[in-house]
């Protein structure tokens, strides 16, 4: 299990630390949104286990994941400190073997967020067939 939470840090730290590409065909870093993130909790809100949750930036390729979360638990570990980029990412997972998965989305910085404090990104898998993300502090 540490090793997959090892594993997942890295690459969410990966996911919000890479570079985009611009409409002019060059390179160029994008501009942090102003939060730092620390960590990452997955959260199974449901009755029952999921498996194989995995988070993905399609702009990046980068990707992180939970094997198996039991009925109303979490998967949750910390990384080194990174900005936080605005890339659009996708949630994936099974219930009772059944796959599923949102669209592309962005999370976006919340107003009460505090720059000067670390922020982590919350996953939650919230009901059958869905799920959603978010900074908290």
């Amino acid at each position: 299990m540490r090793n997959i939470l090892c594993t997942l840090a890295i690459l969410i730290s990966m996911a919000l630390s890479t570079s985009c590409t611009t409409n002019s065909g060059g390179r160029e870093q994008a501009e942090p949104t102003g939060v730092v993130v620390e960590g990452i909790i997955i959260r199974n809100e449901l009755a029952f286990p999921v498996t194989d949750v995995m988070i993905n930036v399609p702009a990046t390729g980068a990707f992180a994941g939970c094997g198996n979360i039991m009925a109303r638990s979490a998967c949750r570990t910390t990384f080194e400190a990174v900005d936080y980029y605005a890339h659009k990412m996708v949630i994936s997972w099974k219930e009772y073997g059944q796959s599923h998965q949102t669209g592309e989305f962005v999370m976006k910085q919340q107003d009460d967020l505090d720059p000067g404090r670390p922020a982590w990104v919350e996953v939650s898998i919230f009901a059958m067939g869905q799920a959603g993300a978010r900074l908290i502090q």
